[in-house]
């Protein structure tokens, strides 16, 4: 002890030389919570971070055990991380057939830092568990936890009172911990872990060392004063890797985005665009969208503005950033020259965009090419700048629109590649079994709200357990169309949209979806409804199993917050597999990132009991900011591609979920194709605003 009580006292001997590099860095533990090596901190991991963990050594069975800990969550919101852990000995090992295998455990954590208390206090606080309502418990725990940073050295004392089931009795009582950072790349770590002592050394990239705001961290245990109460095994020194960064692109909203790019090139490059406005006809005007890729152009006016419609599909992770390029080009083509071929005073310069998709009007914004000018040059706020989703359909004939598009949308295909991927995690059949197919989608548009939707899946790869004979070969995938459907959508009265599609899914069934969807005129509310009826195309399948229809019908209430980038879902009704009952999910932007976090609760028809589940969803854009140019066909990837984890709660088995709660999720579902995700409203522009300049300065600096 003499030895540790030499290392504390030099450690923060050398803390107090560094107060010039007081902050101690947040760092991941060796379970699945920010922290110390066993217990946590109140810290939490930043909004719009995510972290991967790889390590070895965990309490099991009465001692530190031989086994791997993986570890993967993300800042879901300020002051709340969550994620995802498997504990396994082996990865293919059938726990059913095969003796050796080990555990083989996933689970769900999460943590909260109360807000607020600090700043009263100069304390955080935090509340969290892992294991959440897991079914074997190895690993539940349940603890708050308050921590304190000294300002003048890089030190933060922890302490805390949890309730676990974990082995040991570890965190199963009073806990704490010091962390201490003597250089700005090592933090020497001690804890009482409510039985016994640790020690640990955790080496780290120092803050902005790697790009993309990336870190990469190393964790050694030094000490423990535990000894193996199992006598057959010893205890295993724990380690643990993590690497973090920010999701990408999650700061694109923020005004400071090109804060740093303030270079006399980007000034001279708007300088020359905006020059344009001097001269420019309604002709360079509408070549310039055109040339940009925009289709469905048209020209006119109303009153003494000027009216713009168009439709962006080159811009696919956000059709918010179709509208600021849009919004750029036309600001700096309008000016005096054009106002007075139509006969209109000039004055502001305003005029009025239409955004479309398949020809049926989404978004309109009203600004002034004055005023938004100076918003693309300095960054101040346009006043005069304003989104509407409201009667769009009527007000757009009220212009006195020039002529017919000649860049219009009949018969475009757009081609769409991503990964399809059917996957098992964390069986007792393996770790991760997968498997993994090439989805080529063809979108091949009509008439107005029509369009043609055909996929087909190629088979890549899959794991073992997805060959012939094995457990999960039903679900392989096979080459083959499993999607034939056309899509008839209309803008009703009182913003209502509808859109019917009949045709084929999942290879075999056919049948029609319809989707009906009400938002309120800021986009805070939304309000939606699905039903659909399909049939197996014969009586049976290859199997001899007779195959019954499918019936779904699905409410749902959507509030967005805009200004904390969040969603609340709450659905209900009967899903695909003949089962009712509910859903709530709480979504987090992270720019074009997505993070859903859902509770499910159904219950199918010969049961008395329902049947909960939880899971994290993470949804990332697979295709480039700037796809290809659209011509009569355009070949990209997809905006939304998902990975998910599931883990049954509140029962004392964990069996997997066998389709429970499963819906029919069209990659041209209204959410998606017509109201970009939930995030083609007023409020969302209004809240996000500076997106539109970045995206056009974006654009600018390609």
């Amino acid at each position: 002890m003499s030895i540790i009580k030499k290392t504390l006292l030099t450690s923060v001997m050398l803390a107090a030389s560094w107060s010039a590099l007081a902050n101690v860095d947040n760092l991941l533990s060796a379970q699945s919570f920010t922290g110390a090596l066993l217990t946590p901190n109140a810290q939490v991991i930043d909004y719009g971070d995510f972290s991967l963990l790889y390590g070895q050594g965990v309490p099991f069975q009465n001692h530190i055990a031989d086994l791997d800990n993986l570890f993967f969550a993300a800042g879901f919101a300020p002051g709340f991380e969550a994620g995802g852990r498997i504990v396994t000995q082996t990865y293919s090992c059938n726990l059913y057939t095969e003796s050796g295998c080990g555990i083989r455990d996933l689970s769900a954590s999460a943590k909260f830092q109360l807000p607020f208390v600090y700043d009263y206090t100069g304390f955080n606080v935090a509340i969290g568990g892992q294991d959440i309502g897991g079914a074997a418990n190895n690993f539940a725990t349940y603890y708050a936890v308050a921590d304190y940073e000294f300002d003048a050295v890089p030190v933060r004392f922890s302490a805390g009172y949890g309730k676990s089931d974990m082995t040991m009795g570890i965190m199963d009582g009073p806990f704490g911990s010091i962390e201490l950072q003597p250089l700005p790349f090592v933090q020497l770590v001690g804890e009482y872990d409510s039985t016994e002592l640790n020690g640990a050394v955790k080496l780290f990239t120092p803050e902005d060392l790697l790009p993309y705001g990336a870190q990469i961290a190393l964790q050694y245990q030094v000490y423990t004063s535990h000894e193996s109460a199992n006598a057959n095994k010893e205890n295993e020194t724990m380690w643990a890797l993590n690497a973090s960064m920010p999701f990408m692109n999650y700061n694109f909203s923020q005004a400071d985005a090109y804060a740093k790019d303030k270079t006399l090139a980007l000034s001279d490059t708007i300088h020359i665009a905006q020059a344009q406005s001097a001269s420019a006809s309604l002709t360079e005007l509408k070549k310039a969208l055109v040339d940009e890729g925009f289709i469905n152009v048209q020209l006119g006016s109303k009153d003494a503005k000027i009216m713009v419609s168009l439709e962006n599909r080159r811009y696919n992770h956000n059709q918010m950033d179709g509208v600021g390029v849009a919004l750029g080009i036309i600001s700096s083509h309008l000016g005096s020259d054009i106002y007075n071929d139509l006969g209109i005073e000039a004055g502001n310069e305003e005029f009025e965009l239409f955004t479309l998709v398949n020809d049926l009007p989404m978004m309109r914004v009203n600004a002034s090419a004055v005023c938004y000018r100076e918003f693309v040059k300095t960054g101040e706020p346009c006043a005069d700048l304003k989104f509407s989703t409201y009667m769009l359909t009527e007000v757009i004939k009220e212009g006195n629109w020039l002529e017919h598009n000649n860049e219009s949308d009949f018969g475009r295909t757009q081609v769409i590649l991503s990964p399809a991927l059917q996957h098992y995690v964390a069986t007792e059949y393996g770790v991760f079994d997968y498997s993994l197919a090439l989805a080529t989608n063809v979108y091949t548009r009509l008439w107005t709200g029509a369009a043609v939707d055909v996929r087909h899946l190629l088979p890549v790869a899959n794991s073992d357990d997805y060959d012939e004979g094995e457990r999960w070969n039903d679900n392989n995938y096979e080459s083959a169309i499993d999607r034939i459907l056309i899509h008839q959508a209309f803008r009703l009265p009182f913003d209502v949209t509808n859109q019917a599609s009949f045709g084929v899914i999942y290879t075999d069934y056919q049948g029609f979806i319809n989707e009906t969807n009400w938002t309120s005129p800021e986009g805070r509310h939304s309000f939606s409804f699905q039903i659909s009826q399909f049939s197996y195309t014969e009586e049976r399948n290859n199997n001899g199993v007779y195959m019954e229809d499918r019936d779904t019908t699905i409410s749902s209430y959507t509030l967005s917050v805009p200004e904390w980038s969040w969603q609340a879902n709450i659905e209900s009704g009967n899903y695909w597999g003949g089962d009712s009952g509910f859903k709530i999910t709480s979504t987090h932007w992270l720019g074009d990132a997505k993070l859903e976090a859902t509770y499910q609760s159904t219950k199918t028809v010969d049961s008395d009991e329902n049947e909960d589940f939880i899971s994290l969803n993470v949804s990332i854009p697979l295709t480039l900011w700037r796809d290809m140019k659209p011509g009569y066909v355009q070949l990209r990837g997809t905006e939304q591609f998902t990975y998910g984890l599931q883990t049954r709660i509140g029962k004392s088995h964990n069996n997997l979920n066998t389709g429970m709660g499963s819906s029919i999720n069209l990659q041209h579902s209204l959410a998606r194709q017509y109201y970009n995700d939930d995030r083609m409203s007023p409020g969302y522009f209004e809240a996000n605003v500076f997106r539109l300049r970045n995206a056009y300065l974006k654009y600018l600096t390609l």
